[in-house]
């Protein structure tokens, strides 16, 4: 009869409904690849970082985890997004490339922060993440530097990452003369002030197969990390890396304010 078909399609539709609520809520499980302290006081505070946004992501409701090496191959299977900074971060073992291969496969999301784009195998860092530190050719420069958010201008409008982000000065180390992909988008870029081509990239996103990478080269010292602009941005980076809809979902309002009034 009709009235039994339409008692069978309710507890059906009520079943879908509930499945689609898990899929909604289901948390951004971020794991953060942290590391040792490798510099003076204030600077490369690798550790640090770990345990701070750990903290930081799971009270604004993702799910982090972390250690000071790489994840294994279980620990990545329950990741979505891999946050990396640490002291040549990207060194890693052939079977460590390998899972971080089955990760990118499905889809996992990466972002690296300084220090973490400098690695043994420049070739193979650069071909996950878009670009990547040369031993004996990127240089650095340390203190106050510009950081200008590249596609102001841009007819299609900013990357959803550093949209609203105005330029800002900050104290912290650029790097430069790395081995960039073509492939990249650079979302933000810094004045060398030595030689040429004098402005270089700090930030960027790359895509490549399934899935998402962005790099952001400005951490040398804690205090950046304490800016709300930069923590918006980076907050952002990890819901794109995630392919998430709505990149502001994990920001306060004083950090996406922080975007157009980085000075205060």
């Amino acid at each position: 009869s009709c009235a039994h078909r339409s008692m069978k399609v309710l507890p059906t539709l009520a079943l879908l409904a509930v499945s689609a609520v898990t899929l909604r809520a289901a948390p951004l499980r971020v794991f953060i690849r942290g590391g040792e302290k490798s510099h003076g006081p204030e600077a490369h505070e690798h550790e640090r970082f770990l345990n701070d946004w750990k903290k930081l992501l799971n009270e604004r409701g993702m799910k982090a985890d972390g250690a000071k090496d790489w994840p294994n191959a279980m620990q990545l299977s329950k990741t979505d997004v891999l946050v990396m900074y640490a002291q040549d971060g990207a060194n890693a073992t052939d079977e460590q490339k390998e899972n971080l291969a089955k990760f990118t496969k499905r889809g996992g999301g990466i972002v690296v922060i300084h220090t973490a784009v400098v690695g043994q195998d420049t070739a193979w860092w650069k071909s996950v993440i878009g670009g990547a530190w040369v031993h004996g050719k990127t240089k650095w420069r340390e203190g106050p530097m510009k950081l200008h958010f590249s596609e102001t201008g841009n007819p299609g409008g900013p990357h959803p990452i550093t949209k609203g982000a105005l330029d800002f000065d900050m104290d912290d180390e650029i790097y430069y003369n790395m081995d960039m992909s073509p492939d990249v988008r650079v979302l933000a870029d810094s004045d060398t002030g030595d030689g040429d081509p004098k402005i270089q990239a700090q930030m960027w996103t790359y895509e490549k197969d399934n899935y998402r990478a962005f790099v952001c080269i400005p951490g040398h010292l804690y205090g950046t990390f304490e800016r709300p602009n930069v923590r918006a941005i980076l907050l952002r980076g990890i819901c794109w890396a995630a392919k998430r809809d709505k990149l502001d979902e994990f920001c306060k309002p004083e950090e996406i304010k922080g975007l157009s009034e980085p000075g205060k």
